[in-house]
């Protein structure tokens, strides 16, 4: 008997070609990059399947959203119907095919579906919402099993059921489920898989947040769920890996988050990327390793929202044990180095913060290491800006810092920091 697999007809994500129907309103970039998420939720879906074999009958180039595992092949010139065909011939089978149009599937279902196929039936086909179909089934491929049916319109699901039966199959059903057509699709495919990339992006362009909440991770996947889960409605997360090795970029963007990759080392590094990657009115800024409660950004950004203050950063209220004696010197040494020198009535240079987006590109920060959170305050101070803080409750992290964790890192730290206060003092700010 022939390996199991589960094949996956796709057109690579390209702008104007890709998911058309959803422009207006989405521009063709944009409806793209909604095509991307919906075809990286497919993938990852079929990757976590029990089936032997994972093919990809592509049309167009690989991308990064193609996972490791999947044998890929060219579609073959023609009509869709001679393109199925030709896939399944090469397939083989028993095998289950799905397009990239209902990124809601999940292995379970995924696998469930194999077996209607497993277990006697001779084909099983899952209709769509629309009248299409999501899902088809066979034993073994059938060269006729495409003749004649007539795609993209509402019988279509019903012909195709009609043609196997006609060629001598019995039809299974197989669940029936929404496809990613139009707006009102994506909209609704969104609420019924909230934690996948598709309902990210779309809400992330149909539903524009009032912050950004940057969180620069640097093997963090044991905090990023509860960090979140706990994100205030409105508050849009970037997760900004920075070489993390735990799989925490994967953890993130399978629970919803937008995940921007910074290789370059360095905490400022990584926040750069994620002001550059934001596009609300609003950025924070916070630590990924559940120190901080996302629960408490509101009492933060509130002040910067409501026009009342510039820069607001969060006085660390810390419980016992959760800062190194170390790291707590180094902070109030900095703060009165910056209450002294600069004028800035601070007390914690904390790691909670939030500005507004345009207004943070305009300073021209330029440290890309432990001195961005320190240079951000200078250069806020030196333009005038309202800086205010905040109490926020700090909590003994998950895992070990990899700046401040060691007397090594917190001393880098102090060393990057201190170099800009003498850069600032000199007026080379």
């Amino acid at each position: 008997m022939q390996r199991t697999h589960l094949l996956v007809m796709a057109k690579a994500p390209v702008a104007g070609r890709s998911k058309t129907r959803l422009s207006p309103p989405l521009t063709p970039a944009e409806a793209a990059s909604v095509a991307e998420a919906a075809l990286a939720d497919t993938l990852e879906a079929v990757a976590g399947c029990g089936a032997e074999r994972r093919l990809l009958a592509l049309e167009g180039e690989p991308g990064p959203w193609l996972p490791a595992g999947f044998e890929v092949f060219p579609q073959v010139e023609g009509s869709f119907n001679d393109r199925l065909a030709a896939a399944w011939a090469r397939a083989g089978g028993p095998g289950l095919q799905i397009g990239m149009d209902t990124p809601q599937v999940t292995p379970e279902l995924l696998e469930a579906a194999l077996a209607v196929v497993l277990d006697g039936a001779e084909a099983a086909l899952g209709l769509a919402e629309d009248g299409g179909w999501w899902a088809l089934g066979l034993v073994r491929p059938h060269p006729e099993a495409f003749e004649g049916v007539p795609m993209s319109r509402a019988d279509t699901g019903l012909l195709q059921r009609k043609q196997l039966e006609a060629i001598g199959l019995a039809v299974a059903d197989l669940p029936v489920l929404r496809d990613i057509d139009d707006i009102g699709d994506a909209r609704a495919v969104a609420a019924l898989a909230p934690a996948t990339r598709t309902a990210a992006r779309v809400r992330e362009l149909l539903e524009p947040a009032a912050v950004d909440v940057v969180l620069p991770v640097l093997d963090e996947r044991e905090a990023i769920p509860w960090v979140l889960e706990r994100m205030p409605e409105g508050y849009r997360a970037i997760v900004v890996d920075n070489g993390s090795r735990d799989g925490s970029a994967e953890v993130a963007a399978r629970l919803g988050a937008r995940v921007v990759a910074e290789p370059r080392r360095g905490f400022g590094a990584a926040c750069y990327a994620g002001l550059a990657a934001a596009t609300a009115p609003v950025v924070a800024f916070m630590d990924c390793d559940a120190s901080l409660d996302p629960a408490d950004l509101p009492g933060v950004c509130g002040p910067v929202l409501d026009g009342e203050a510039d820069l607001v950063l969060g006085a660390r209220d810390a419980e016992a044990g959760a800062q190194p004696l170390r790291n707590r010197l180094a902070n109030r040494y900095l703060a009165r180095q910056v209450r002294r020198g600069f004028g800035v009535p601070l007390t914690d240079l904390g790691p909670m913060r939030a500005a507004r987006r345009e207004a943070l590109l305009g300073l021209g920060m330029a440290d890309r290491r432990s001195g961005w959170p320190l240079e951000m305050v200078l250069r806020a101070g030196s333009a005038g800006w309202r800086i205010a803080e905040r109490p926020v409750p700090y909590r003994a992290r998950t895992g070990r810092s990899k700046v401040t964790g060691t007397l090594g890192g917190t001393l880098r730290a102090v060393k990057d920091m201190r170099a800009q206060l003498a850069r600032f003092k000199a007026g080379q700010g």
